[in-house]
């Protein structure tokens, strides 16, 4: 009987599976994909089975990921760079995906790091009662958020998915056998009796490495996403207090103070989440946009038209790979810097001189707003995005001159 009830207990505290889902929106399915991808903590399930069969099930949560990325992500970019080194002239054509591979593993080897604490992060966003939305107006502001977030998630992931589906496909529509992505192999594949197998092992690897490279980026733009929502509902929150007597304003600030400090602490492990991933991404487009501009300006669109628009593609993904993560970050400095404005817009005037004071020390300690920084090198915002299609672009001219 006593353990019904604390069942029951438990049930109560638990957000529903509406809430939650409320609460990350597309994050949920995010994590999913990142699962069966290898690049999030696969839990063991805890059935009544037999001590041999959990024991398997265990390592096999535990070294999927090695068993799906070691021969194909790791296998198939060191064929790359084989290729690019010993072929340097054509290192045009391989360099610029090379690169680009490299900033993946990267990625990928940030996400295994630090995937407990990712977890743990994720966990406190969907579960924690500090967090949860309070009336139906939050709610309904919440989840239009939440949509435009989905929106932009699905129109970047099948951008990246666009690029691998043009590329591919143009490929077969041309003559001779050629490959989407030059890689080293060990056998002679220009005859149609090895051709499919370097081209289907292509398709595996690539399709990997691509959707997982952007459902990582779309993971890391939804923390920086989410926290930013935070500061805008604290905000929020403040602008409310001008309609609720000086007792009830009090206390609600005492509970957005409490806020605050658990979402800058949010914030400090949101950085530590995202800081080497962008540092990497930020220093590595440089040389790709580069790059692939520059095979941009040498291709004829009549020789290939599908391979041109697969790079145009290309350059458009990775733009909004640099763009994204440099907006979403923007957004936790601008709605942070705004809170000050809020409590200042909040009427506080009208309180006694104790609540005031309360106030004007609460806008003392927001003085300084929150802001990412990449590797501790610089802040990551749109003045960062801007500077890197700067250098890009100047890297190009130079490379252009050099060809000349």
């Amino acid at each position: 009987m006593w353990a019904q009830h604390i069942i029951k207990l438990e049930l109560k505290m638990t957000p529903s599976a509406a809430e939650q889902q409320e609460r990350i929106g597309v994050a949920r399915v995010l994590m999913h994909f990142l699962q069966i991808l290898g690049a999030w903590p696969i839990l063991p399930e805890h059935h009544h089975q037999n001590a041999r069969s959990t024991q398997c099930r265990t390592w096999l949560a535990r070294n999927y990921r090695y068993l799906l990325h070691l021969p194909l992500t790791f296998t198939y970019n060191t064929l790359m760079w084989v290729e690019a080194l010993t072929r340097w002239e054509r290192a045009d054509h391989i360099l610029y995906i090379s690169i680009t591979e490299v900033g993946m593993m990267a990625l990928t080897l940030n996400f295994w790091r630090l995937d407990q604490r990712a977890y743990h992060f994720m966990h406190e966003l969907c579960y924690s009662d500090h967090l949860a939305l309070r009336n139906q107006a939050e709610r309904q502001w919440w989840r239009a958020k939440q949509r435009s977030f989905t929106r932009i998630a699905v129109c970047y992931i099948g951008g990246g998915a666009g690029v691998l589906c043009t590329a591919f496909g143009a490929t077969l529509l041309v003559n001779g056998y050629s490959l989407p992505y030059d890689y080293w192999l060990p056998f002679e594949w220009h005859n149609a009796q090895n051709y499919w197998y370097a081209y289907g092992y292509e398709l595996v690897a690539m399709s990997l490495t691509c959707i997982a490279n952007v459902t990582m980026d779309m993971m890391l733009c939804y923390y920086l996403f989410h926290v930013a929502l935070l500061y805008k509902l604290i905000g929020i929150r403040l602008m409310a207090l001008q309609h609720l007597s000086e007792r009830l304003a009090v206390q609600q600030l005492i509970n957005i103070i409490k806020l605050h400090k658990r979402v800058k602490r949010l914030t400090a492990q949101c950085e530590v989440l995202v800081s080497l991933p962008i540092l990497v991404q930020i220093v590595l487009s440089v040389f790709i946009l580069c790059l692939s501009a520059y095979r941009l300006q040498s291709m004829q669109i009549n020789e290939n038209p599908g391979q041109f628009f697969a790079m145009l593609q290309f350059a458009s993904v990775l733009t909004l790979q640099i763009f994204l993560p440099c907006y979403f970050a923007n957004e936790i400095t601008i709605n942070s810097d705004a809170l000050t404005t809020c409590v200042y817009n909040s009427n506080w005037e009208e309180f006694s001189p104790p609540t005031r004071k309360l106030m004007n020390l609460y806008m003392e300690l927001m003085k300084r707003p929150e802001q990412i920084k990449a590797g501790n090198f610089f802040l990551v915002g749109l003045p960062v995005f801007t500077k890197t299609m700067n250098n890009a672009y100047s890297l190009l001219a130079l490379l252009l001159n050099m060809s000349k």
